[in-house]
C-alpha cells in the first residue's frame, strides 16, 4: 500500500507520495488549473506538468500521476 497524503479544497489540491518523495500541487489561477509536481519540501523545485481548465480535469491528472508510480 503506498503512502499518500491528499488534501482537497475549493483552490488547491495537495498530493504528498511519502514512498517516491514527490508532490503534486494543483492550484486554482483565475478560471485555470496549474498542475505542479516536484519532491516534497522543496516548493523551489516545482515544475509545471500541464494546466487545464476544471478541477475535475485536476483531480484526474492527480489520479493520472498517482498511477504512473504504480
Amino acid at each position: 500500500m503506498a503512502n499518500i497524503e491528499l488534501d482537497l479544497n475549493d483552490e488547491v489540491i495537495m498530493v504528498e507520495d511519502h514512498d517516491q518523495q514527490q508532490q503534486l500541487i494543483a492550484t486554482k489561477s483565475g478560471n485555470t488549473w496549474r498542475v505542479l509536481v516536484g519532491p516534497i519540501n522543496e516548493s523551489n523545485q516545482l515544475a509545471n506538468r500541464t494546466t487545464v481548465n476544471t478541477p475535475t480535469q485536476a483531480l484526474v491528472e492527480t489520479l493520472r500521476w498517482l498511477a504512473e508510480d504504480e
